[in-house]
């Protein structure tokens, strides 16, 4: 008898060409980077400047002399320029907008006489934290907003607003914001198209599902990403392909910004996210508010152009903002989306993997299927947007906000593309087939509450939150049983047999083919969140800061699923495929940062404590051993047994074969009661060196930590449309621990090519291992059993997986053009895979019991030997690996094999006192897939779009613009590889706003 042996792994080797490739990617961004400095230099900045004045590096920034040129314009646009100039960031501790003209200034001053100078008039005044942070301080934040695009922003882990887009690149960490700006150049389709300009950012997205699932270094859903808008969490899960098991359902219509970290925090919202976070930033009041007036009104309307519109009805939006005397202000905004199905692009898009059908069988065929239109991509989607702020006092305030938007879309098969019968190609008009409606409501209610007392030591928000999500799908009954040519089916509900509860046993598939089945999933997400950042002095040295706090959210899952026949209900049954149950995470965390001028040094600490409760069930077979005496006791009473020896036959019949001990199996269901709780300690450290005023170095490292989701734990039941593979609970599976790392570059120059542009850029490279990794799982055995082909769970991964990668971004702005470039290279091949073949333990007892002479059987002997407790301990340990291609039975998860590189770049101009903005985009991606595919999954492709706006006059705004220009036939890069649809072709947009 052959055995495994335990432990075994699989080597974690690459090949020579990806070594190579590796290479001349990080040497080419390299490069980039050394060209930056050459700018640098060649063109002094303003660093040069202050020398050539005969200052020395030791004095103050703020009292440091700066040649400034700014007109006349929004006080925010002049802000964010000033940050950029001096390298000195602007904030707003009370988490207030700015509603202001800034004067022109002109000449060379000091940092602190310009910024001064620019609030003049305002009743404004500035306090500096340090040396390198200035804070704006007013008497009634209650009133105060900000101007058009350029919003405050609040992100996860910075104590306080900042002025404009800029500031990313002052953050000593990866940190990315997604501007209204890019969002409107684009229109999305898809919430997914959002994403596509941030590096390190990708979506595992369909577009016959709306739903977003974001993926941030190769890591998504299940709380990996914390996705959440205006920092409620968005914690819904409903299983779906590639893993893409958690989504957001968010209207792009009524964002202001998106801001994305990466990476493990020790700050607000980082429990459980050991990918990083994404909040989707609602409108604000300033967004609809024109400056010097009390009441706003902005109107939007966007629409496909004729035979180019491609399936785009409308994208629109109203909303209305007010301020009420010095403590009210009011906010509401209704949207709607329309789409049709769409036409992919026609031009080249070749690939052998998109002519073959996941589950298509058919090898050697020569088989093409053309697809000139995605069917059942069509979806609406209508959203409300609600919101009051008051202010109590001179230093505190409470908003009440309201988020909620309703979809309705098609729940949609997998692609086919072969017929099953003789092989022959689908028709691409039948490639998918619908199976029923799907609607999708979210609801996210908000209570925050903030207070400054203008005390270094206080500077408090809490957020009391409830966001409710439900999902409902129907599927529409399946195909009839026919025995020859009788409708089995029709004629077993006809007769009545099928009016019982259950079917009877003999028709259960009949009965069954005749139902329709809707699907309800609903999670629940109760939080709360607390922090506060005090700043103090230790002795004569100052610049230290604490960031603390606590978060608790709890999610509750609830599933049903109402059988029809023929629209009349037949039963209802909880749905265990979906989540049932509760799970909570309780978080307190600190942050101690001690900065200045030169120097950011940071320790953080986070304990985070979780539960799980719920039941499950899974079945298996269990095995019991009757011995040779207990059958002969059941056989013969104590009297027959005497009568036996007095006869002389009791050795005859007790010897006989025919109750020889034996081994009988029965099939059942192993029952759990779930009640799971655990705790950790996550430490993170951050550094950052600043040699001059254009240059920063950052360095950051920290532990993370996510417990097992609802569904990973106890979800079960049959796939939909799909008998073969069938899903079970993992009540044992452990909590993922990951050790993340990065280092990084940020750059500031000013007057690089001419005397008022600047250039931003951002370098990093970050290293993420993952150990027990939870994947999904489509070769378990269950208890008791042999073999499990086909029995799927959500398992942890015995092999550490590795996510590393550099990302890129640079910001070029010289007033009349600019550009703007991202890029990802990911580093690392496959991932390995091994798991436990029994997750739930073999429950295999039949090879450690002797026999009647006390003999062992020779798999046991073998175990002992091999340093084993038993058979059964052997199986238990056992591990099945593979990796690359050949993991494909580890079923399709998003962490497989690595994201691809991606990148885009954007080249615009304004024309006309810049009325007109007007530019190109180029998007990029690479080929994408395991290394041993002969072809990629995903193949590379590079789209153009154009753009264009045009400010009629400071009330009305048109827009334009052409996705796809040259119609080519792509699949989005990490896309859904089983829905397997089509981007859209060229589709040309047009709209208007209005604003009053």
């Amino acid at each position: 008898m052959q055995h495994e042996q335990r432990g075994r792994l699989p080597s974690a080797g690459k090949s020579h060409y990806r070594k190579v490739a590796e290479g001349v990617g990080i040497v080419t961004m390299l490069a980039i980077f050394v060209a930056l400095v050459g700018l640098r230099e060649a063109h002094g900045q303003s660093g040069a400047n202050r020398e050539a004045m005969g200052q020395g590096e030791s004095q103050p920034l703020a009292q440091q002399r700066y040649r400034f040129d700014l007109p006349e314009q929004s006080l925010l646009y002049s802000l964010g320029e000033f940050t950029a100039i001096t390298n000195i960031s602007v904030l707003r501790p009370d988490a207030q907008a700015i509603d202001a003209m800034a004067p022109a200034i002109s000449g060379e001053m000091s940092a602190d006489e310009a910024l001064r100078h620019l609030l003049s008039g305002t009743g404004l005044d500035i306090e500096y934290s340090n040396q390198r942070t200035a804070e704006i301080v007013e008497p009634q934040p209650a009133t105060m907003t900000s101007t058009g695009d350029q919003v405050a922003f609040s992100t996860l882990t910075v104590e306080a607003d900042r002025i404009g887009d800029d500031w990313v690149y002052h953050e000593p960490r990866s940190v990315s914001v997604i501007s209204r700006e890019q969002i409107d150049r684009r229109p999305p389709r898809h919430a997914a198209d959002m994403l596509e300009e941030t590096p390190g950012v990708y979506s595992a997205v369909s577009a016959q599902d709306p739903g977003l699932s974001v993926n941030i270094r190769g890591m998504q859903d299940f709380g990996r990403v914390n996705t959440m808008i205006d920092g409620m969490r968005q914690n819904f899960n409903e299983n779906a392909h590639q893993q893409r098991n958690g989504n957001l359902y968010v209207d792009s219509e009524l964002l202001s910004s998106v801001v994305i970290d990466k990476g493990p925090s020790s700050g607000m919202h980082g429990a459980g996210a050991i990918a990083g976070s994404a909040n989707f930033r609602t409108l604000d009041y300033d967004d609809i508010i024109m400056e010097g007036n009390d009441v706003g009104v902005r109107l939007r309307a966007n629409t496909g152009l004729g035979s180019e519109g491609n399936g785009v009805n409308f994208i629109g939006s109203a909303a209305v903002a007010g301020r009420f005397g010095d403590r009210w202000e009011l906010l509401a905004a209704k949207s709607r989306r329309s789409f049709g199905d769409y036409s992919p692009g026609m031009r080249g898009g070749d690939s052998e993997f998109l002519d073959t059908g996941v589950q298509d069988h058919f090898e050697g065929r020569d088989t093409t299927q053309v697809v000139d239109r995605i069917s059942f991509s069509d979806y609406t989607q209508e959203s409300t947007l609600l919101k009051a702020r008051l202010g109590l006092t001179q230093s505190q305030s409470l908003q009440f906000s309201y988020v909620g938007t309703e979809l309705g879309y098609n729940n949609v098969s997998d692609r086919k593309i072969v017929n099953p019968v003789d092989g022959s190609s689908i028709d691409g008009e039948d490639a998918w087939d619908k199976y029923g409606d799907a609607e999708a409501k979210t609801q996210s209610f908000g209570l925050d509450y903030r207070f400054d007392p203008k005390s270094s030591l206080v500077d408090l928000s809490a957020l009391i939150y409830y966001v409710d999500t439900q999902n409902e799908r129907y599927t529409q009954s399946g195909r009839p049983v026919f025995e020859g040519d009788v409708n089995m089916t029709e004629a077993a509900w006809s007769s009545g047999l099928c009016d019982q509860t259950p079917f009877p046993e003999d028709w259960q598939n009949e009965c069954a083919a005749g139902l329709g089945s809707n699907v309800l999933t609903q999670i629940e997400t109760y939080g709360i969140a607390l922090e506060n950042t005090a700043h103090f002095s230790l002795g004569s040295l100052d610049g230290f800061s604490l960031n603390h706090g606590i978060e608790y959210f709890q999610d509750r899952g609830d599933a049903d699923t109402v059988r029809d026949r023929e629209g009349s209900v037949v039963d209802v049954a909880e749905n265990s495929l979906q989540p049932n149950g509760r799970r909570s995470i309780t978080s307190i965390f600190g942050n101690l940062t001690w900065e200045d001028d030169t120097y950011t040094l940071g320790a953080g600490l986070r304990y985070d404590y979780y539960r799980l409760k719920g039941d499950t069930q899974v079945p298996g077979t269990e095995w019991t051993y009757t011995s040779r005496q207990e059958q002969f006791d059941e056989r013969w009473t104590p009297e027959e047994q005497q009568m036996l020896r007095d006869t002389g036959w009791y050795d005859y019949y007790y010897n006989s074969n025919w109750i020889a001990p034996k081994w009988e199996s029965q099939r059942g269901v192993y029952e759990y009661e779930v009640d799971n709780s655990m705790d950790k300690l996550l430490p993170t450290l951050q550094a950052a060196y600043r040699p001059n005023d254009w240059l920063e170095l950052f360095t950051s490292w920290g532990r993370g930590w996510r417990p097992p989701a609802l569904t990973e734990s106890l979800m079960e039941g049959s796939h939909p449309s799909d008998p073969f593979a069938t899903m079970y609970p993992n009540p044992y599976a452990e909590p993922e621990t990951t050790r993340s790392w990065e280092v990084g570059i940020n750059t500031a120059f000013q007057d690089v090519f001419t005397g008022d542009d600047r250039l931003f850029a951002k370098l990093s490279y970050y290293d993420t291992k993952a150990h027990n990794y939870l994947i999904t799982s489509m070769v378990n055995t269950l208890p008791g059993d042999t073999g499990g082909l086909g029995n799927t769970m959500f398992i942890n991964n015995q092999m550490p997986m590795k996510f590393r990668g550099v990302e890129l971004e640079l910001d070029y702005d010289a007033g009349i053009w600019y550009s703007r470039l991202n890029y990802t290279h990911v580093l690392g091949g496959d991932q390995d895979f091994c798991q436990k073949q029994y997750p739930l333990g073999s429950h295999w007892v039949r090879d450690d019991m002797p026999d009647e002479d006390g003999n062992y059987s020779e798999n046991h002997q073998w175990a002992i030997d091999g340093g084993y407790d038993s058979y059964e301990d052997y199986l238990d340990q056992r591990l099945v690996c593979a990796s690359g291609g050949q993991a494909a039975q580890f079923g399709m998860n998003s962490a497989r094999n690595v994201p691809m590189d991606r990148g885009s770049w954007t080249l615009g101009t304004r024309l006309f006192d810049r009325s007109l903005d007007m530019g190109v985009r180029l998007n990029y991606s690479a080929d994408g897939g395991p290394d041993d595919f002969d072809t990629p999954i995903w193949p590379g492709y590079t789209t153009w779009d154009l753009y264009a706006s045009y400010r009629v006059n400071p009330h009305v705004l048109l827009r334009a613009s052409v996705e796809n220009l040259r119609d080519e036939n792509y699949v989005t890069g990490y896309s859904d590889i089983f829905s397997k649809t089509y981007g859209p072709g060229r589709t040309a947009i047009a709209g208007v706003e209005l604003q009053f």
